[in-house]
């Protein structure tokens, strides 16, 4: 899918329809912006060159500053997916998210640090509330949810719960 496409689904997803509601919500809905800069650096950091490479920082820093959230342009995220409360989410090189996650404030998706750096995988249609943090090779389940302040170190299967330090599965 082409970056003018994924956007303009982005704004639709965001329940901008007509011309008038799409313009306020290019200007004004800051998960749209977030959303909108992730796709920006996703399709530039593909084509580097020295020009790209200081647009890219320039994407990076804005995403820093602004939104006080950390995405990674090397990360994959899917159609539909939605930040509520956009501070302070962190997602990190190697992570894949799937189509129409939702990821609330404060939310880490990082590796353990260890040599081999792995990142989770978060399957279509999972919630993940405020504060939790997956860390490591971790594929979490379609149509699961994420538990606010929870650990999530292992596997979460489809249509399950996690929550808890560690989060412990029902």
């Amino acid at each position: 899918m082409g970056l003018l496409k994924q956007i303009n689904n982005d704004l639709h997803h965001c329940g901008a329809r007509g011309i008038h509601r799409k313009a306020l919500t290019f200007l004004f809905n800051v998960s749209f912006r977030l959303t909108m800069n992730y796709r920006l650096g996703y399709y530039l950091a593909k084509r580097r060159n020295v020009i790209v490479n200081i647009i890219l920082l320039h994407l990076k820093r804005r995403q820093l500053v602004r939104y006080g959230c950390d995405i990674s342009y090397q990360a994959v995220i899917g159609k539909n997916v939605s930040f509520p409360h956009p501070i302070g989410i962190v997602i990190g090189v190697g992570s894949v998210i799937e189509d129409n996650v939702m990821i609330w404030q404060n939310v880490t998706l990082g590796s353990k640090g260890a040599e081999t750096k792995a990142y989770p995988h978060i399957k279509s249609n999972v919630k993940i509330f405020s504060a939790a943090q997956i860390l490591g090779s971790v594929i979490v389940g379609e149509n699961s949810r994420i538990g606010a302040f929870s650990l999530v170190l292992k596997n979460v299967p489809d249509n399950s719960t996690a929550v808890g330090i560690p989060a412990q599965i029902k």
